[in-house]
């Protein structure tokens, strides 16, 4: 069996070269095996340090701490001693990849409540771990707020129910307080409020801010501005004194909120999320990145003064002023996270500043996106920012930890690579041809914020016209996606909301002067449920800048989650688990075939990820699963289907790349490797005129060999006429351009290395 496995390989690898011979007489049962190819794991693409959410807290023999909750696989807990910045514990938050929420409980406890598993954590300061405290609500799956309340309790608030909970330590219950207000998804911030024993919380996606009583479950109208209510949700709310600072996540506004009246005394830009009270009460800390000083907020006259430059640092969490004196006198340092992965301290008395890195070890970052760059490479993009380079000449991977947040798309137009962004759906620019650093990448445009987007999935670069064309879904709690083109040479950027109305565009694909567009019916995050029941494809004329056509490509199917153009010319599409052809000359579908039985049971943009292989052969992840499409008989053929890939990106020489979709490895990027699309590489670049024919004809004669001996089983031989192909461009250098030679030798030596592996 294996024999005639490893013949059949060599017979399809000739064939695909398009060099006729004995592939014309392979059996088909086994042509499939030839295809079957090889996976490497190319191991973790980006690691870092993202701090999120952080406390303060004191040690049984009262050191002072300061901590972080690291992202990463798995999510840790770094904590750091507060005066010397060294780290003294870094705890592992079992089973989630991040965390915004940490407290420090009256009874010096800290709480963690995580993401993705709604869970609750608690060390207790000098211990060696973490203890399961357990999940408050059944059905939550993220914990964005714990707050402290009355009698060593504390509070909890969750998504996707916006609902409410407290925890009593003395009993170990957890009590469900239901959702306060209806129709929001998420209860994202909470402060108690002990003068009036009320919980203030901040919900979302439309921002609202109310006051709930815990012993009776009354809840006080929405005290937010209702011009407010864009903002979408609180990114912190601290009360101190009669004051309420409340940063608000759009636009970063700090609102100074008298908690009696609601008033609105000051709004502040460029402020981080939290402020700290004084040691006296009478004064508010803030931080401020805009101009990268630490501020004093005077409650008696309302004046905020600067009061030392910190340093450029994105936010601070986690930040505490110490007595580092006595009672009698006093000596006051402030300690703090800065950034992602900074920490510093600030003595008042002397002025002296000291800051450092703070050593923790990386953690690896979930890969989001991958893309193929001009530059050959591929580009990786994490989640929460983060990126990485792979080079498949050198096999080196380059990882970098600044420069650009999380992407969720990537295309080129030329060298220059652009990237979407999350969030407020911003556009990166990176020159291929410089290195990274120092300003490439950078930020270039950014859609408007009246058009209420944030994550730019649907993105493609058209040479051809030198514009970059996009496809959006809105900010949380919003229906309705943009359609926006931008011009790199002028900077000019247009943008169309509602194209299709109140759907989202995640998919974009160009031939002969339009823009396919894929849509999703769902909205963001904590929008209302879809006004459509099916996802549609439209059409974009370039020329006259418009919309030419729309239509439901498979009916009753919810989302369009990729397009392509295929290697007959037309559109191909994925949508809901539906391959469908449009005829772009007809103008309409002309080939539906049922992929996977599947039915989205709520939001999804991404899904499918199809692309043409170098073999001429569709290539596509959806469900986590790897397959291959005949692009001539359209006959399926599963590579993987044990849900472990994500994405798909190619390099030149055939190779596909992917992310693996195995909880607790969702870093890791895979590549794989098939024979025809090795070989296919290889003929392409004799097409393009750097082989000349006599090097391609004797290279198709020893891979004729290779297969004689293989279909008798003499394994040495046959490797030995595989070799001879690297030995043959080797001494027959002036029949092969020195650019096409390594990258041919690489793609040669990878098809000899399947001839071992099968023949194993």
């Amino acid at each position: 069996m294996k024999k005639r496995i490893i013949w059949s390989v060599l017979c399809t690898l000739i064939a695909a070269m398009g060099w006729g011979g004995v592939g014309a007489t392979s059996d088909t049962a086994y042509a499939e095996s030839a295809r079957s190819g090889h996976f490497e794991n190319l191991g973790t693409a980006i690691k870092r340090v993202v701090g999120i959410g952080g406390t303060p807290f004191y040690g049984t023999d009262g050191t002072p701490y300061i901590s972080a909750a690291v992202n990463g696989v798995p999510a840790q807990l770094a904590v750091l001693n507060a005066l010397t910045l060294d780290v003294e514990k870094v705890l592992d938050i079992p089973d989630t990849t991040s965390t915004s929420t940490v407290l420090t409980a009256q009874d010096g406890s800290v709480y963690i409540g995580t993401t993705g598993t709604g869970e609750v954590y608690r060390y207790v300061p000098d211990s060696e771990g973490l203890e399961f405290i357990g999940k408050p609500i059944q059905g939550e799956t993220h914990i964005y707020a714990l707050a402290n309340g009355p009698d060593g309790k504390f509070f909890g608030g969750t998504y996707p129910g916006g609902k409410l909970f407290e925890y009593d330590p003395a009993s170990g219950e957890f009590r469900d307080l239901g959702s306060p207000v209806a129709g929001e998804k998420y209860v994202r911030k909470l402060v108690y409020d002990e003068e009036r024993s009320l919980l203030i919380a901040g919900t979302g996606t439309n921002n609202r801010l109310v006051e709930i009583d815990p012993a009776t479950g009354s809840v006080s109208e929405n005290w937010m501005p209702e011009e407010l209510a864009v903002e979408e949700y609180p990114n912190s709310i601290d009360l101190i004194g009669d004051k309420l600072f409340i940063q608000l996540n759009k636009s970063s506004t700090m609102l100074v909120m008298d908690k009696w009246s609601k008033q609105i005394e000051q709004r502040l830009q460029g402020v981080s999320a939290h402020v700290i009270p004084s040691p006296d009460g009478k004064q508010a800390y803030m931080f401020a990145p805009g101009d990268a000083y630490l501020h004093v907020y005077d409650f008696s006259t309302g004046l905020i003064e600067p009061v030392a430059r910190l340093g450029r640092f994105n936010s601070w969490k986690s930040a505490t002023i110490i007595n580092t004196g006595s009672a009698q006198n006093p000596d006051y340092t402030l300690s703090a996270w800065m950034g992602y992965n900074a920490a510093l301290t600030y003595q008042f008395s002397s002025g002296t500043i000291r800051s450092t890195t703070v050593d923790v070890p990386g953690q690896p970052i979930v890969i989001n996106s991958i893309g193929s760059g001009p530059d050959g490479r591929i580009h990786v993009s994490g989640v929460q920012g983060g990126n990485a380079i792979y080079d498949p000449e050198s096999g080196i991977m380059e990882t970098y930890t600044s420069g650009m947040s999380q992407a969720e798309a990537m295309t080129s137009i030329g060298d220059m690579m652009y990237f979407g962004i999350y969030p407020q759906a911003r556009i990166s620019q990176f020159d291929t041809t410089l290195p990274w650093g120092g300003g490439n990448p950078q930020e270039i445009a950014k859609l408007p914020a009246d058009s209420l987007q944030d994550r730019p999935f649907g993105m493609i670069g058209v040479e051809e016209y030198g514009k970059l064309f996009l496809g959006t879904v809105p900010q949380y709690g919003q229906l309705g996606g943009a359609f926006a083109i931008y011009d790199p040479k002028d900077g000019n950027l247009l943008t169309y909301r509602h194209l299709v109305k109140d759907q989202s565009i995640v998919t974009l694909a160009y031939k002969d002067g339009k823009i396919y567009g894929g849509t999703s019916i769902w909205g963001a995050y904590g929008a209302p449920d879809p006004t459509a029941q099916e996802g549609k494809m439209f059409i974009w004329d370039i020329a006259s800048g418009q919309k030419e056509s729309e239509l439901s490509p498979v009916a009753g199917k919810q989302a369009v989650t990729s397009l392509i153009v295929g290697p007959d010319g037309n559109i191909w599409g994925f949508d809901e688990g539906v391959l469908f052809i449009y005829d772009t000359q007809e103008k309409k579908v002309i080939h539906e075939q049922e992929l996977f039985p599947v039915r989205y049971a709520g939001t999804v943009w991404r899904d499918a990820t199809l692309l043409v292989g170098k073999d001429g052969d569709v290539y596509g992840t959806a469900r986590g699963k790897l397959f291959r499409i005949d692009g001539a008989t359209k006959q399926m053929t599963m590579i993987d289907e044990a849900g472990h890939f994500d994405g798909l990106a190619q390099d030149e020489y055939g190779n596909l790349y992917m992310r693996s979709m195995i909880e607790g490895k969702k870093h890791e990027l895979w590549k794989y490797t098939s024979p025809s699309l090795a070989l296919a590489a290889l003929r392409d670049k004799e097409r393009e005129g750097e082989v000349k024919h006599q090097l391609s004809a004797q290279i198709r004669n020893s891979l004729r060999q290779a297969a004689h001996h293989g279909s008798i089983g003499n394994q040495a031989e046959m490797l030995q006429h595989g070799d001879k192909a690297l030995q043959l461009m080797q001494n027959e250098s002036e029949w092969i351009s020195e650019r096409a030679l390594q990258e041919l030798e690489a793609g040669v030596r990878t098809v000899t290395e399947l001839f071992s592996r099968l023949a194993e």
